[in-house]
């Protein structure tokens, strides 16, 4: 699980409440284990109102970045579906700017 939530950090920042419509988990589930990575130094969190966005520190991990690359192109089904799943729910916040915290808007730039 903890992989599959830096792999989605990979490509920009994301809500709690969006990495738990992804992953399709409890909120308490994914919570605990963002908890986890933030203890090892490797996402920060910052609060927008409502909403706490995650994304990864900078500057990356290499050895993060390297496993995530290794396991993306070994053709890991998983985390590609995870990425994909990312794009569609990105294309469906686009539309709806209450649906798409600031610093998640800025990243993928739909506001």
């Amino acid at each position: 699980m903890r992989l599959r939530i830096l792999n989605l950090l990979t490509a920009g920042p994301l809500c709690v409440c969006h990495i738990q419509e992804i992953l399709e988990t409890t909120q308490v589930h994914i919570s605990k284990q963002l908890g986890l990575i933030k203890q090892l130094d490797l996402i920060t969190a910052t609060r927008q109102g409502t909403w706490m966005i995650y994304r990864l520190k900078e500057p990356v991990n290499g050895l993060l970045c390297a496993n995530l690359s290794y396991l993306n192109a070994a053709d890991c089904p998983e985390l590609q579906g995870d990425l994909i799943a990312r794009l569609e729910l990105v294309r469906r916040i686009s539309t709806d700017p209450d649906d798409c915290p600031k610093p998640v808007c800025e990243s993928i730039g739909c506001c």
